[in-house]
């Protein structure tokens, strides 16, 4: 797992870290339908979002041990 340095983000993870341990799982364990899941990732940002920020759901997804490189896929759609 990543080291966290923003309080805002770790005191955010910590709040909500076994559901999105538990989402990310799930992402994890379906068979990857796109590259490293990008597709997938790109749903739980969407969800994400609007609450946290993309740069902080990305952050947080990553934090919660999804797959870095499909995160940071889904991640460039929105730009």
């Amino acid at each position: 797992m990543e080291s966290i340095t923003n309080k805002y983000l770790k005191s955010l993870f910590n709040s909500i870290k076994s559901d999105l341990i538990e989402l990310v799982n799930n992402v994890e364990n379906k068979p990857y339908t796109t590259k490293n899941n990008y597709g997938s990732y790109f749903q739980l940002i969407t969800m994400l979002k609007p609450k946290t920020g993309l740069d902080n759901a990305v952050k947080l997804l990553i934090l919660a041990g999804g797959n870095k490189q499909g995160i940071l896929q889904a991640k460039k759609l929105f730009n």
